[in-house]
């Protein structure tokens, strides 16, 4: 019988995009908003205002990360500053 998969907490999944992270310039990619994310086990969300390729390449390399999903994502009322302004959710799925 295949054992089942520890889920990471929020913590572990912060440790190892921070990892990531460290190599952009999170200001200009501004992360926030990381929590789990519960209609897939052992995923974590969070959103960031520009893409990076180099980012997300690095994070599918990661050997804890089993795949890594994204969307565009309209900013909330008042809080972009033009009508073309968007930001992108992050999906991070963990072995």
């Amino acid at each position: 019988m295949p054992r089942k998969k520890k889920e990471k907490t929020e913590q572990e999944s912060l440790e190892i995009l921070e990892r990531h992270f460290a190599t952009e310039n999170n200001e200009i990619l501004n992360f926030k908003n990381h929590r789990k994310w519960n209609l897939k086990p052992n995923v974590y969300r969070f959103t960031i205002d520009l893409i990076s390729l180099e980012f997300i390449i690095s994070l599918m390399e990661d050997e804890a990360v089993k795949n890594v999903y994204w969307n565009a994502s309209i900013p909330p009322p008042g809080m972009s500053m033009d009508s073309i302004s968007m930001r992108y959710k992050i999906y991070v799925e963990y072995n």
